[in-house]
């Protein structure tokens, strides 16, 4: 019985042993994932999208092209991660700035003010969310998708309230979204891209073209 208890003891503490082993590795195998993370957001944020290099983040974190591979497929499943945790970001700072209890148009105007204080602020981070990813101007054509986009199922939640407030005329809730976003991004696009509008006329601009549209909707029979 004793040499029995033993050997359990035994395989206990190697089992024991192989989970921490496990956990330090995946452990670890985060750690790097993250860091990778964070110098891509670097090259992305100083290059842009054209610019980015694989190689140039293997050689600023001091991991071969290979390792990087085992964490992300290639350069474009990195970027697309990088891009997956801005724009959740992006679709809290929405969430956050909607109120569910307030009135349709001033939930679509909270949502306009918000779009373009987070565009604004951070103008490199918007070009490569907005403007300069080469699949940016392809949108689904089924609405189902976007609503489940996290950014934009926000502003399309606001819009049907909006609609079903009478608000928005003969349209359609994501027909209205389509609308506020174009105003938006165009107003956000401009400032970021070109020194013609300073941040602060864009946040003007922005949510003036916000008001016209919203009066816009109003008035069409």
């Amino acid at each position: 019985m004793a040499t029995q208890d033993s050997s359990e003891s035994v395989l206990s503490r190697a089992e024991r042993l192989r989970h921490r082993s496990a956990a330090r590795r995946e452990a670890q195998r985060g750690q790097l994932r993250e860091l990778l993370l964070a110098v891509a957001e670097e090259q992305l944020l100083e290059k842009g999208y054209g610019g980015f290099s694989l190689r140039e983040v293997a050689e600023a974190t001091q991991y071969t092209p290979t390792t990087i591979y085992r964490h992300f497929r290639d350069r474009e499943a990195l970027i697309a991660a990088v891009l997956e945790k801005w724009f959740l970001l992006f679709a809290r700072a929405l969430d956050e700035a909607d109120h569910p209890d307030a009135a349709p148009s001033e939930r679509i105007l909270a949502l306009g003010d918000a779009y373009l204080r987070f565009a604004l602020a951070q103008p490199a981070r918007y070009r490569v969310m907005f403007v300069d990813r080469p699949d940016i101007g392809i949108l689904p054509d089924g609405s189902a998708d976007l609503h489940d986009d996290p950014a934009f199922g926000v502003l399309i939640r606001v819009c049907e309230a909006l609609c079903t407030a009478g608000e928005a005329g003969p349209h359609q809730p994501i027909q209205v979204a389509m609308m506020f976003w174009l105003g938006l991004h165009g107003t956000a696009a401009m400032s970021a891209c070109s020194q013609i509008v300073d941040a602060r006329a864009a946040q003007q601009i922005g949510m003036g073209i916000a008001h016209l549209l919203l009066r816009g909707l109003r008035s069409t029979p």
